[in-house]
């Protein structure tokens, strides 16, 4: 097969867009659309890539690569524009008292390991909760307590207050409200005072801390006047692997007599086979000139007749059975 030629022209100029890699074809479809498509896909094909390596061409490695110009065809977008967020409740303050955002290092120089480590976040420099050892300061009211634990619990207290502020800023973006109930305080890691909750929140604060036991609040004792929570869940009792072998057969015993009191169970689509198709009634009627029109029987009606045609056929067993016996007597 001879080798296609690099070179084409076109009669009417198309439009190529090289920063978006887009080539529009305006020439007209003429005839069959399916004879020569082919051929002149390959030939805008060939006609954008002449075009391409036309611009300044650079070697990387054993690559040559060409940098794209600016796009000039302007594209529709996918998804509508961003809305403009709101701004912070601290972004409104700072705008109004003109303090300006001062941009911070990334990375800061630790001290203890003489490295450069992130300002924040995991692994940070200077991380004040990973020293061996604290200078207990001159004004401490309590130097013998653990002013490790009061550095972590500061620390928690610090990433709860910033949780908070930011739910509550997506809620004033979003113009709703961050919900309370029973299981949520207002202020996440601090919660609010005993005299501001309800008899609810008190009462599901006081049954959640006593289930928290090992014993799932089995051995705690009562407050004086306290009333007994009815709302309290099912625990599963499952029985003992070992057990006495004549419990065993009560067990099986009920489960026999529980299975010998069932009645009969009646499948819809058998006893309708048995009572007859409506449309077998129908052609009879219609074959005997009747112009009543016929009534269908119900479903009890149908379900009744098979039960008593089930009962007929066991009484019938049951007379054959006694005839044969005396018949063998004779």
């Amino acid at each position: 097969m001879a080798d296609k030629s690099t070179e084409v022209e076109k009669a009417i100029d198309p439009i190529i867009d090289l920063g978006n890699l887009l080539f529009i074809d305006r020439e007209p479809l003429q005839g069959d659309l399916n004879e020569g498509l082919e051929e002149r896909a390959r030939k805008n094909t060939q006609l954008l890539f002449n075009n391409i390596w036309q611009l300044e061409q650079k070697r990387v490695e054993e690559a040559i690569t060409v940098t794209l110009p600016p796009t000039t065809y302007r594209l529709p977008r996918e998804k509508k524009l961003p809305e403009k967020k709101e701004p912070t409740k601290w972004e409104k303050y700072a705008k109004e008292k003109g303090i300006e955002k001062r941009k911070k290092d990334k990375k800061v120089f630790d001290e203890a390991t003489k490295e450069w480590k992130p300002t924040y976040g995991y692994r940070r420099g200077n991380d004040n909760t990973k020293d061996w050892l604290i200078e207990i300061p001159d004004n401490a009211e309590d130097p013998n307590k653990d002013f490790f634990a009061e550095r972590r619990e500061q620390k928690k207290e610090r990433v709860a207050k910033n949780e908070m502020q930011r739910m509550k800023n997506l809620a004033r973006q979003m113009k709703t409200t961050v919900k309370s109930g029973p299981s949520t305080e207002k202020i996440i890691g601090v919660g609010i005072d005993a005299k501001e909750k309800s008899k609810q929140q008190v009462r599901f604060a006081v049954d959640r801390a006593k289930l928290a036991t090992a014993s799932a609040g089995k051995f705690q004792e009562g407050l004086k006047g306290e009333k007994v929570n009815v709302k309290t869940g099912k625990k599963r009792k499952f029985e003992a692997n070992e057990a006495p072998v004549s419990g065993e057969k009560e067990r099986a015993l009920q489960i026999l007599q529980r299975m010998k009191s069932k009645k009969a169970k009646i499948v819809e689509e058998k006893a309708a086979a048995i009572a007859g198709p409506a449309r077998e009634q129908k052609e009879k009627k219609e074959k005997s000139g009747a112009k009543a029109q016929t009534r269908q029987k119900s479903q009890i009606h149908r379900q009744q007749w098979f039960k008593n045609k089930v009962d007929g056929k066991k009484k019938g067993t049951a007379g054959a059975s006694k005839k044969k016996g005396a018949n063998k007597r004779k």
